[in-house]
């Protein structure tokens, strides 16, 4: 959840920019293809090269890594969806592009973000395994590559079941019902 929180965070910051001038939202779009291209096998061995292998900071990187061009994506769709929608209501407003984004954008694209957030979380749990089997001390990815270096099958099927039970009660107890809300927004 902290890698999640920070590509989250960052991802906020990055669509202000891109909501200030149209030449920072072209710079921003220019990043988010960058960043989207770079692999997530990448991320995680830069991770485990700089903060080691032993370390808990790989997973929480690569978590941040991979959900935030996902995050992006999610808002910089929903801030030209509410910008079109509401442009003459913001500017009889007379609101500062600050006011602006945080009273009217950043709440309007709330839906996009549910949605974003949705397949982030879901794609960020997936990879951050991988970079607890390359570097990690602990987590389900080391429990999964333990038991597979020691041989025992029971035990990478069980903590693959564990992986995929948590990611479907995840998806099913909180995000999709949390995505189901927001969209009531949309109406």
């Amino acid at each position: 959840m902290l890698g999640f929180s920070l590509g989250l965070a960052a991802a906020g910051a990055v669509a202000y920019l891109a909501y200030l001038t149209p030449a920072t939202r072209q710079l921003v779009r220019a990043y988010n293809t960058l960043i989207q291209s770079v692999s997530v096998l990448v991320w995680a061995i830069i991770a485990v090269m700089i903060f080691g292998v032993t370390s808990r900071v790989p997973p929480v990187i690569v978590t941040a890594a991979v959900a935030h061009p996902i995050l992006l994506s999610g808002l910089l769709g929903g801030m030209e969806t509410v910008e079109k929608r509401y442009r003459l209501l913001v500017r009889m407003l007379g609101l500062t592009p600050s006011q602006e984004f945080k009273e009217i954008i950043l709440p309007g694209t709330i839906p996009h973000l549910a949605a974003a957030a949705r397949s982030a979380i879901g794609v960020a749990l997936r990879i951050s395994v991988v970079a607890e089997a390359f570097g990690a001390s602990g987590g389900i990815g080391y429990q999964i590559v333990y038991c597979y270096d020691m041989g025992i099958k029971a035990g990478v099927f069980a903590w693959g079941t564990l992986l995929v039970a948590l990611m479907v009660l995840l998806d099913k107890l909180v995000l999709s019902p949390v995505e189901n809300w927001v969209k009531k927004w949309l109406s």
